[in-house]
C-alpha cells in the first residue's frame, strides 16, 4: 500500500514516539510511506524566522528502526514566527493535493488537528481517499491557547468525518464518540513497544556520574514533556521532606516544556538543587540508559479531561525496563493496566510521596511491581504485531471506500 501520514509537528526533530514507529515499520514491511510534517521550531530557534513557499523534501528518512525509509515533506512557512501555523493551509493544502495525486496514495493516516487536520479530511473527501485518524490526545486542551474554541471545532469535524478513528485507550475512544464520532468507527488500539530495546538492564554509572548522581544513590524519574498539568512542582513539594531526610535519594527530571521555569523556581525555593537534577530531552540512542538509571518512575499528571485520556508512552517504556511506576489515577492508564497490579495509583498528595518511598525502601515490593510492569507490557505485544493488525484495518478501509 501507499500510505501518507500527516501531523503538525517536526518529524525529524520531535522526540521519537509512535509517529516514527508506525510509518517506519510499515516501510520495513514493504509499503511506500510518505509523511507531511510541519516546520515546528522553538521561538528561540533561528530557523523560526525562515519563510517561503518551497516544500522541503527529505527522502528515505529513518529514526527509530534501522533500514526504514520514510519520505518526509515539509511545507513552506510563508511567514516567520507565531503566525506560521495560521497561514499553513496556503502551503499545506496544495502540497497535500499534489502528494496524493502524484504518489497515488491509498490511505491517509492523520494525527494533526488545527494546523492541517481538518484540511486533510476535507481534501481527502474530494479526492476520495480514506482517512484514518489516530487519536492520541485531546488537541484543544493540550496547550494553553486563546484559540481553544476553534481547535475544538476542528476536532469535532475530524471525529465526525474521518473514515475510521484508532484511539489508544478506551477513555479517549469514549471522548471521540461524545464529540460526534460513530461508535462503530472507533477502535481501541493500544500503543506497543520495541521490547528488545526497552528491557531491564544494568545502570550506566558513567552516565549517572555525568548527571551528578552519586554511586548507590537511588533515583526517582520523571521523563517527558513538562506540560503545565504535569504536576511536577506539587510532587517536589510533597517529596521535599523525604529528600531532606534521605540524601541517598534524588529526583531526575528529563524533558522540556512550558512548566520548566515554574519547576526550576520550586527547586530553587526549596533549596533542592543538589537532589533534584534536570536535563533536557535526550537522544533516542541514549534513552534506555536514562530510563535504567531509575529505581522508581513517576507520572504526576494532575487529573483532568486532557490527562484522563492520555496513555504516556514514557510510562510504558519504564515498565518495559522493569522500573516500578507510581501514577495518579488516569482513566487511560487504568484501562491499559486493568487486571494487573503493575501500576501503583495514588492521588497527588502525601500518599503519592509515601508510595514512592515504599518502593525505594522495600526491595520485595519493588521487585514484585517491576516484574508485573514488564509482564503487562509484554502481554500487550510489540509494534511489529501492531503494524500487522493496523495494515489489515487500513486495507479494509481502502476496500470499502
Amino acid at each position: 500500500m501507499k500510505f501518507l501520514f500527516v501531523h503538525e509537528v517536526n518529524w525529524r526533530e520531535k522526540v521519537i514516539f509512535e509517529i516514527h514507529d508506525i510509518p517506519e515499520l510499515l516501510s520495513l514491511a514493504g509499503h511506500e510511506v510518505t509523511f507531511i510534517d510541519f516546520p515546528e521550531f522553538a521561538s528561540t530557534d533561528p530557523r523560526n524566522g525562515r519563510f517561503g513557499f518551497r516544500t522541503e523534501m527529505a527522502l528515505r528518512q529513518s529514526r527509530a528502526h534501522a533500514g526504514s525509509a520514510v519520505d518526509v515533506l515539509t511545507p513552506g512557512g510563508i511567514v516567520p514566527g507565531y503566525f506560521r501555523r495560521f497561514l499553513a493551509t496556503f502551503t499545506f493544502a496544495p502540497l497535500f493535493w499534489r502528494t496524493v495525486k502524484h504518489r497515488k496514495i491509498d490511505l491517509v493516516v492523520l494525527y494533526g488537528v488545527p494546523t492541517n487536520g481538518w484540511q486533510t479530511v476535507l481534501l481527502a473527501k474530494i479526492l476520495r481517499v480514506p482517512v484514518l485518524f489516530r487519536a492520541i490526545d485531546i488537541a484543544h486542551l493540550l496547550r494553553a491557547t486563546r484559540f481553544k474554541p476553534f481547535v475544538k471545532v476542528a476536532e469535532r469535524y475530524i471525529y465526525r468525518n474521518s473514515d475510521h478513528i484508532s484511539s489508544h485507550n478506551s477513555a479517549l475512544k469514549n471522548y471521540c464518540v461524545e464529540m460526534g464520532a460513530a461508535s462503530d468507527k472507533v477502535s481501541v488500539d493500544y500503543p506497543r513497544l520495541d521490547l528488545e530495546l526497552f528491557k531491564p538492564g544494568t545502570r550506566n554509572e558513567t552516565l549517572a556520574q555525568s548527571l551528578g548522581i552519586r554511586p548507590m544513590q537511588k533515583v526517582v524519574l520523571f521523563r517527558g514533556t513538562l506540560y503545565r498539568f504535569a504536576g511536577i512542582e506539587k510532587f517536589i513539594q510533597l517529596f521535599f521532606e523525604y529528600l531532606s531526610k534521605n540524601s541517598d535519594v534524588c529526583l531526575l527530571i528529563v524533558g522540556n516544556g512550558e512548566a520548566e521555569s515554574s519547576i526550576n523556581k520550586t527547586i530553587s525555593d526549596l533549596g533542592l538543587k543538589e537532589q533534584v537534577i534536570t536535563t533536557p530531552f535526550v537522544d533516542y540512542r541514549h534513552l534506555v540508559d536514562h530510563i535504567r538509571l531509575a529505581d522508581v518512575s513517576i507520572n504526576t499528571f494532575v487529573p483532568s479531561l486532557v490527562t484522563d485520556c492520555v496513555l504516556p508512552g514514557r510510562v510504558l517504556q519504564s515498565m518495559a525496563c522493569g522500573i516500578p511506576v507510581v501514577s495518579t489515577r488516569l482513566s487511560g492508564m487504568v484501562d491499559y493496566s486493568s487486571q494487573s497490579e503493575a501500576v501503583t495509583y495514588r492521588n497527588l498528595d502525601e500518599s503519592f510521596a509515601q508510595a514512592v518511598a515504599d518502593l525505594l525502601e522495600n526491595p520485595a515490593l519493588h521487585d514484585k511491581k517491576a516484574k508485573a510492569g514488564r509482564d503487562l507490557v509484554v502481554s500487550r505485544g510489540t509494534w511489529s504485531e501492531f503494524v500487522g493488525d493496523f495494515t489489515r484495518m487500513c486495507e479494509s478501509l481502502v476496500a470499502n471506500k
